[in-house]
Order: C-alpha cells, then sequence, then structure tokens
C-alpha cells in the first residue's frame, strides 16, 4: 500500500510538471495566450494577428519561444500606433529560425512618417536577464522597426531588417532600425539593416554594444539625446561602443544629436572604432548641440554635454557636392575631452569639413 500511494503521488507530480516543459506548435492567433501559460518551448507558425492586435508574448522565466513560416499582421487602417509585437522575458531566448516577419509596410507607407496618418512601430523588445533574440527577418516596417526599452542584460544577433521597398517614391520614411532608450547592457550584432531612417538610435541609458552592422540607405550610427522634458527622466547616455560596422548609400555616417530644446542631461564615454563609410551624401560625421524640432536650428547649447568622444578607425567617402565630411558645432563649454584617430573620409567634390570645436588628434 505505501509503495502505491508513494507511486500515485510521482504520477501527479510528473502530471503538474509536464505542461510547463511541454513544447507546443501554435498555427492560429487565438492560441496564442494559453500557450503562453503552458509551454516553455513554444513555436509560432504562420498566424496571423488581427488588426490593431499586439502579438503579446510574455513569456515564462527561462522559456525559448521561436518563429516559423510568415508571420503576418493585419493592416490596420492608419489609426493604430502598436506595436506589432511586444516580447517580454527573464533569460528568454527567441529565435527566428529562418522566419519571416511581415509587417505590411507598403499598407501604410505615405511619405510622411510620424507626420502622416497613423502607423504602428513594429517590434518591441523588454527583456532582461541574459536573453538572447536572434535569427530574426523584419520586412517591411510600418515605422519604427526595433525599439529597445526597459530592457536589460539582452542579446539580439543576426537581425536582417529589410525595408528597402520604403526606397520607391520615398515613401519609407522614419523606419529606425534599431532605437533603445531606458535600457543597459544591451548587445546588437552581427545584423543587417535597409532602411530609410537611422541605422541605430541611442536615445537614453547606458553599456551597449553595436558590432558588426552592415547599414544601407538610412542615417547612419546615431545617438540622438535630449527626448525627454525638463519634468521626464534624465537624457543620459554613457559607455556606448560602435565597433566594425559599415554604412553604405547613406545620408549619414555617424551622427551625434542633442536637443536643445530639452532638459538637461550628459552624453559621456563613447566609442566609433573601425568603421568604414560609402556612398555617404550629407554628413560622414555630424556632431551637433543644436537639434530642436526634429531638425537643426543653428543656435547650439550646452543642456547636455558631450563629453570622452573618441573616434578611431573611421574612413571613407562622400558622394555628391554638398557632402560634408566632418561637421561639428558645440555650444560654448558643451565638449571636452574628444580623442580622434584615423579618420580620414574622402570628399573630393564636397564641401570642406565645417567645426567649431577641434578633438585631439583631428584638424578639421
Amino acid at each position: 500500500m505505501k509503495l502505491f500511494i508513494i507511486t500515485l503521488l510521482a504520477a501527479a507530480a510528473t502530471s503538474q510538471a509536464s505542461p510547463l516543459n511541454a513544447s507546443c506548435t501554435v498555427t492560429s492567433y487565438s492560441a496564442v495566450a494559453a500557450a503562453l501559460q503552458s509551454c516553455n518551448a513554444l513555436i509560432l507558425k504562420g498566424i496571423t494577428v488581427p488588426a490593431k492586435t499586439t502579438l503579446d508574448l510574455k513569456l515564462k522565466s527561462g522559456a525559448s519561444l521561436t518563429f516559423a513560416g510568415t508571420i503576418r499582421f493585419a493592416f490596420a487602417e492608419c489609426e493604430w500606433a502598436g506595436p506589432l509585437i511586444q516580447i517580454k522575458g527573464d533569460k528568454v531566448t527567441v529565435n527566428g529560425a529562418g522566419a519571416t516577419l511581415d509587417g505590411e509596410g507598403p499598407k501604410y507607407w505615405d511619405g510622411k512618417g510620424d507626420k502622416g496618418c497613423v502607423k504602428p512601430k513594429f517590434l518591441k523588445i523588454k527583456t532582461t536577464g541574459g536573453s538572447t533574440i536572434k535569427n530574426i527577418k523584419l520586412l517591411n516596417c510600418p515605422k519604427q522597426c526595433v525599439s529597445i526599452n526597459s530592457a536589460s542584460n539582452t542579446v539580439l544577433e543576426h537581425f536582417n531588417i529589410d525595408v528597402s521597398a520604403g526606397d520607391k517614391g520615398a515613401l519609407g520614411r522614419n523606419t529606425d532600425g534599431f532605437d533603445v532608450s531606458g535600457s543597459s547592457d544591451i548587445t546588437v550584432q552581427n545584423s543587417i539593416v535597409k532602411n530609410q531612417d537611422d541605422c541605430v538610435a541611442v536615445n537614453q541609458g547606458n553599456n551597449f554594444i553595436f558590432r558588426n552592422l552592415t547599414c544601407s540607405g538610412g542615417h547612419g550610427l546615431s545617438l540622438s539625446v535630449g527626448q525627454s522634458s525638463v519634468c521626464g527622466p534624465p537624457n543620459t547616455v554613457k559607455n556606448v561602443v560602435f565597433s566594425d560596422c559599415t554604412v553604405l548609400n547613406s545620408d549619414n555616417g555617424i551622427h551625434v544629436k542633442t536637443h536643445s530644446d530639452a532638459g538637461t542631461g550628459s552624453v559621456y564615454n563613447i566609442t566609433y572604432k573601425n568603421i568604414k563609410l560609402s556612398g555617404i551624401r550629407k554628413y560622414g560625421i555630424n556632431v551637433q548641440e543644436d537639434y530642436e524640432k526634429d531638425h537643426s536650428c543653428g543656435n547650439p547649447k550646452g543642456n547636455i554635454p558631450i563629453k570622452k568622444l573618441t573616434m578611431s578607425s573611421i574612413t571613407g567617402s562622400m558622394t555628391g557636392a554638398k557632402g560634408i565630411g566632418v561637421y561639428i558645432l558645440c555650444a560654448s563649454g558643451g565638449c571636452s575631452t574628444w580623442s580622434w584617430s584615423g579618420v580620414y573620409i574622402k570628399n573630393d567634390k564636397g564641401m570642406k569639413n565645417n567645426c567649431n570645436f577641434e578633438p585631439t588628434g583631428f584638424s578639421c
């Protein structure tokens, strides 16, 4: 009798534990919510998400998620801000495994970006604890592609973000590749971005690595600091490294801008190294402290000083008669302890460099 009771207890324990360890394949949106509760290894295959609905993937700690086939998102009639997908979880692994996540961008694009009809952001990431998201193909983002917000200790790798169809008729706008804010200890590596805006835009946070990225068609490798008002969180970015990246056929190669109409903050310890530029139309390197209302106003302010900006081995070429290899516009006392070496941007047909502050090791 004693042995029989023990056997029953063991069987009950196995029955209770097995759903948490189950591998589930889901082929319809309606089954996603239940699968997230019962499965630690979830496969989403060929599903279509209803219009005006976020595919909200809140994963259990340590769980895995795999996309398979093509994941589609029904058109939302230009009146919904999204995101199309949101991924949350601690110590999770997400794998695209050859799948395509199709944002149906051409149905939204109007050439006006954020100033036109309301369009959804594509993928929002809020993962922590050593999470990895890899092998993700995002096709035709309606606007911003990947928003990393309130995330930490996460690696993104082997992303293929393709919004090149938005080049036709200049219809795609504000299609940032990776936007990072309010996060820490993030690595983005071994990825490709073809778009019409920033390849990377860092807004807030610390300890970021961007490595081995290829960017084409957009606005380059950017810091855009000062999105928060006086009453918002600090406009602070520190300890950021861009390395071994290539920027092709883009408006800018490197762009560091602070918003003079925002509150206070700081940009500290930023490094760009081994960056190759080709076919850059406007600025090879552009550092400016005068950004207001989405454009340069020509009146720099030191509300967000830029300190310890390092450039090492930044090489390549400009194209066009109005391109400027290096442009620096700092407020009085707004820029300090910059160290540059090996910065050479060929600009035979364009305009001369224009700097009101010269870094150590570089003559403008």
